[in-house]
């Protein structure tokens, strides 16, 4: 029994015994009062009635006459003259108007002893007279005092209850941070609660609140030692940005996707004659102005991030820079972005010209031949001294052209339930799938579409909430391809900005049998951007409803790790860009090792994204990795 019913079940014995105490105390007083007083009455009238007697005539119907008198008016039960010669005159009344009931009389009793006198005749003993009053009325009137006493003392337990149960749960309320704290360690989830007032509560609090901060202490240092470690290995020292090997490594992992219909973005940007600006300008200024440049290009694009899904970075030498757009291929809409919005390095009276190349590429083209052509472009844009040159893409392949024509398109393709979906597993270390992640495809146009080719424009004219809001509806009604696997949705930043699309949600995740069609949900890393209570709501409710719920892509912004496995997640899936580098880069292996160790220590599985290969997934087993997912799984499958 817990501690909560065992306090509400005291207080409730507590309350009872008091009133039964109570109401027994006070009548079982009122019955010694009415008897005392009525074997009061009973003496006193006794003697008075000996004494009247005894001044009275001994005429033997004159005494008759006056007992009789006497007992019609003093409300007795009997009266008896015994006289010496051993007769008697015994008057005697039945108990009349008896309200109380037979089964309360039997349980408080009403025992007067009669009051006994002398009369006398001069000096010689004429008789003994005895009075008894009758009960009756006493009875009665003990009755309508229990049924008052039982009233107020009601009246009373009641406001006493009230009392005991804003005890109880002002009592309890602490009691419930505790358990709910001392459960969260117990998912080794380390939550700090307000300590309570209750002098046990709140030692065992502060207990747990320094346990709480030590590890939330422990997690900040490890994720800033590995963001430390991340930036040295990963980023170019003078700018900030992604290293030459870490933007190869962005590209390939786009390149590598499975989805052949995504339509992704490449940008080459160069600072001319950077060697005479270093000698006009100096080192320290021209270091300054290109971390101003990169910082300018992250605004601008930050401002435009409805367009695509990511934005990527990186200097690829010490004058040209490379910028990914994932899941955009509307190059015409690049002018603004970039020409007019962005400054070249230089003083403030004369600013270096930037040249620009964009192209767009699609996975399963090789890295070589994508660099090779957009560095063809801005050839071209040096030469012809042009600030951007755009690659034209094929559109042999697209049948809408304006936001109205895709909009109608991706909305038919929803209403008429005419999407799909590619399963790709998710296996653990013995082969056995984890999961299913499940890829979504639209019917457009008479062809099955995949999600990269109409994700961008769902995003951009706002369908993305309705789109996965089809998908789960859609999953959670086939059944799943091995019995008791889950089933992966990705859910969108979008969505979970969207009440009413989290209220739909999870609603289908309530309605759906969940024996046979487990689901688990996959938010992305920049859900963490939210605010905390609407994601907290929706992972717990989540989790409450049977789903299983992690996010996706991390890898980039390690100072959320503590909000991570404080929203009590059940797994983290790293970025494909990582999956690039595990197999023969020492240092990122060692990154891995030490993400996935303080993943583990705070009760989180760690998935690694983007496997490529068999040897990819080796390391992956090495590097502490719970479960692997990408090209290589399927190839090896």
């Amino acid at each position: 029994m817990s501690l909560v019913k065992q306090l509400w079940l005291a207080t409730t014995i507590l309350i009872v015994t008091a009133f039964a105490a109570s109401l027994a105390a006070s009548l079982v007083s009122a019955q010694a009062y009415y008897q005392e007083q009525l074997a009061l009455k009973n003496i006193d009238s006794a003697n008075s009635l000996a004494i009247t007697l005894s001044h009275t005539e001994k005429e033997q119907a004159l005494i008759r006459s006056f007992l009789d008198a006497q007992f019609a008016t003093g409300h007795y039960q009997r009266i008896r003259l015994e006289f010496g010669n051993g007769k008697s005159v015994d008057l005697r009344s039945e108990a009349t108007d008896l309200s109380a009931p037979g089964w309360f009389r039997s349980l408080f009793p009403l025992r007067v002893p009669a009051g006994v006198a002398t009369v006398s005749d001069g000096w010689v003993n004429y008789g003994t007279v005895s009075v008894e009053s009758a009960t009756s009325y006493a009875a009665n009137s003990l009755w309508v005092t229990a049924q008052r006493l039982f009233l107020w003392l009601t009246l009373v337990a009641l406001c006493a209850g009230l009392a005991g149960s804003w005890l109880v749960r002002r009592i309890s309320h602490p009691l419930k941070d505790v358990v709910q704290q001392a459960e969260a360690i117990g998912e080794k989830r380390f939550i700090v609660s307000a300590e309570p007032r209750t002098t046990e509560f709140r030692r065992v609090v502060r207990a747990m609140n320094k346990l709480s901060r030590r590890v939330e202490n422990m997690l900040e240092s490890e994720a800033k030692a590995l963001a430390e470690m991340r930036e040295k290995a990963l980023h170019d020292p003078v700018t900030g940005v992604a290293n030459r090997e870490f933007f190869a490594n962005r590209l390939d992992a786009l390149l590598a996707d499975h989805d052949n219909d995504a339509r992704h973005t490449l940008i080459l940007a160069r600072v001319p004659e950077l060697a005479s600006l270093n000698a006009k300008l100096g080192h320290e200024q021209v270091n300054a102005e290109l971390r101003r440049f990169c910082s300018q290009v992250s605004d601008n694009f930050a401002d435009c991030d409805h367009h695509f899904t990511d934005f990527f970075i990186g200097r690829l030498n010490g004058s040209d820079f490379g910028i990914l757009l994932t899941e955009f291929h509307d190059t015409h809409a690049l002018g603004d972005m970039l020409v007019s919005g962005i400054q070249g390095p230089g003083n403030q009276e004369e600013r270096q010209d930037l040249r620009f190349s964009a192209s767009v590429f699609q996975p399963g083209t090789s890295r070589a031949e994508v660099m090779m052509r957009a560095d063809h472009l801005l050839a071209q844009a040096e030469q012809a001294q042009e600030p951007l040159v755009i690659g034209e893409d094929s559109e042999e392949d697209i049948p809408f052209r304006n936001a109205s024509e895709w909009r109608a398109a991706i909305q038919s393709a929803l209403d008429n339930d005419e999407l799909d979906e590619v399963l790709h597993p998710l296996v653990g270390r013995d082969g056995t799938p984890l999961h299913q992640e499940a890829k979504i495809r639209l019917k457009l146009n008479g062809d099955w579409r995949a999600a990269g080719y109409f994700l961008p424009w769902s995003r951009r004219l706002g369908l993305l909430p309705m789109v996965d809001i089809a998908m789960m509806k859609h999953l959670s009604s086939i059944a799943p391809p091995v019995i008791g696997n889950p089933v992966l949705v990705h859910v969108s930043t979008e969505s979970l900005l969207d009440e009413d699309a989290c209220d739909r949600m999870l609603k289908l995740i309530e309605d759906r049998p969940s024996e046979s069609h487990p689901l688990r949900l996959e938010l992305p890393d920049s859900a963490l951007s939210i605010g905390d209570l609407r994601l907290s709501s929706f992972i717990h409710e989540s989790q409450q409803r049977g789903c299983q719920v992690g996010i996706g892509g991390v890898g980039h912004n390690l100072e959320r790790i503590s909000k991570v496995h404080e929203l009590g997640l059940d797994y983290i899936k790293t970025d494909p860009v990582y999956a690039q580098r595990l197999e023969s880069d020492h240092t990122a292996q060692q990154y891995m090792q030490r993400l996935t160790a303080l993943a583990h220590s705070i009760g989180l599985e760690v998935y690694l994204a983007g496997a490529t290969s068999e040897a990819c997934i080796e390391a992956a087993w090495e590097a502490g990795f719970n479960g692997v997912t990408g090209p290589g799984v399927s190839r090896a499958s």
